[in-house]
């Protein structure tokens, strides 16, 4: 669609004639990726259960032996059913992780791809909890570099540059535009705007959302499930069997909210392999055995899993 024509729909008509429009732009859209340097980035956005008590962003260092490094990096935001990108819930942030030991090995990963001085100054001086929001800290200024707010405000920016018009969260993007037109003075009906205007509007939001993660709580999580496929593409078929390890640990007592972060982490690891599970020399590249692909199957079943949480 136009993105001129868009815009003059909205500013002669009103939001309600212009959602039907913005829904066939966005239709089928809801992840991005891309490389960065020698580093695989995915990102989406996904619908949480109506009753999560927070707004989340979830970053996942994923075994990738693709990689130079031997990790890609996936960064979901999760809200919850209803809720639009902007709003006032409290946030937080969590780390998904292989092991104890993967904090170090995201943070130089993230001063290669930033260059940034600052996070390569040792740290012994700092807490955990410091050095992980710094970390997060920059992964959402990698983030923004790279998908332009696509996972902040559900593709509010890309909608008004013509550059990145297609990413656009299709689920996130609509419930979203009523709320960011009262909050920013986006008042379509009776107001033309420019597309400049539209576009510092909408950057501001972005900077907004940006600024309250800044300050949340944020969270490690050294994920047995991410542990198991690390293995998976240690090993051959014969010295491991991931699907039975993974059906072992699901049969523990587990907290729903870690039923529901590992749902998130299925998404995140078959949103970066989804080319390779489906080309035989796709699956070689990425050291992918049949364990491996059954795995990813398994995977597929646990992300449609119906999971609520934790009262």
């Amino acid at each position: 669609m136009d993105l001129t024509n868009l815009l003059k729909r909205a500013t002669n008509l009103g939001y309600s004639s212009v959602s039907g429009g913005i829904q066939q732009a966005a239709s089928g859209i809801h992840s991005v990726s891309q490389m960065v340097g020698g580093l695989f980035l995915f990102g989406s956005t996904t619908s949480a259960p109506a009753d999560q008590k927070c707004d989340e962003r979830h970053y996942f260092l994923i075994p990738d032996r693709r990689t130079a490094d031997g990790y890609s990096l996936a960064i979901l935001r999760s809200l919850p059913e209803g809720v639009p990108p902007i709003n006032e819930l409290p946030k937080r942030r969590i780390f998904h992780l292989p092991n104890e030991h993967s904090q170090a090995m995201l943070r130089d990963l993230l001063i290669k791809q930033t260059q940034s001085t600052e996070l390569a100054k040792p740290n012994a001086h700092k807490s955990l909890a410091d050095r992980t929001r710094e970390i997060a800290d920059y992964i959402d200024a990698l983030d923004d570099r790279v998908f332009g707010g696509f996972l902040l405000i559900g593709g509010l920016v890309a909608l008004f540059n013509p550059v990145a018009g297609a990413a656009i969260a299709a689920k996130s993007l609509l419930p979203s535009l009523g709320l960011f037109a009262t909050k920013y003075g986006l008042q379509f009906a009776g107001e033309t705007l420019t597309q400049a205007e539209l576009q510092r509007k909408a950057k501001q939001a972005e900077q907004d959302v940006l600024q309250q993660f800044k300050g949340s709580n944020t969270i490690n999580f050294n994920s047995p499930l991410l542990a198991i496929w690390d293995q998976a593409l240690r090993t051959t078929e014969s010295e491991y069997d991931p699907e039975l390890q993974l059906n072992i640990y699901l049969k523990t007592e587990l907290s729903n909210e870690h039923r529901l972060w590992h749902k998130l982490e299925a998404t995140a690891i078959l949103g970066i392999f989804a080319e390779s599970a489906e080309s035989p020399l796709k699956a070689k590249q990425a050291s992918l055995g049949p364990e491996d692909l059954g795995f990813l199957a398994i995977l597929q079943t646990l992300k449609q899993m119906e999971v609520t949480p934790d009262a």
